[in-house]
């Protein structure tokens, strides 16, 4: 990788999220020079930064999307349109979304961010009726548990899904 300039206010929100922890500063920051190498704008990153408690998740996504139209800046925009028509806010979705990755990488496994987001958008679905008193991280760890993740596009985002 080549040597990546993160922004002073990228390194503020990564040293806002760390703390006084140099390791996670380390991780955090690398995850970040990874998601603008690969052509993440500032804004995306700040909003992933306080949405993901793992930089592992933002390394997937930004490996997960790098394939696709706009990369991590059109997987967030697309995202937004599937959280206007559900029930949940964009947190719910990005918290879901980082339940599927701890799974995956659980059982040692990747799939494309589309096919993550297929598997939130149809959870969401599914449990997102208004008796439903569950957050969508919580339909996601059910879901996991009952259905397991098969890895398929599904609902996925995009023209395709």
């Amino acid at each position: 990788m080549s040597q990546i300039e993160i922004s002073p206010t990228l390194r503020a929100a990564v040293a806002e999220k760390c703390g006084a922890v140099q390791s996670q500063k380390i991780v955090w920051e690398r995850a970040v020079a990874e998601a603008l190498a690969a052509g993440a704008s500032e804004g995306t990153l700040l909003q992933l930064l306080s949405a993901f408690k793992n930089a592992r998740t933002l390394d997937a996504c930004a490996r997960g999307t790098s394939g696709e139209d706009g990369g991590l800046d059109g997987f967030l925009q697309r995202l937004r349109a599937l959280v206007d028509e559900s029930s949940f806010d964009l947190a719910s979705w990005l918290a879901a979304f980082e339940c599927v990755q701890s799974h995956l990488a659980a059982n040692g496994r990747v799939s494309s961010a589309s096919s993550v987001v297929g598997y939130v958008q149809c959870s969401a679905e599914f449990g997102g009726s208004s008796e439903n008193r569950q957050s969508l991280p919580e339909i996601i760890e059910a879901m996991l548990e009952d259905y397991g993740f098969e890895g398929q596009e599904g609902c996925g985002i995009g023209p395709a899904g």
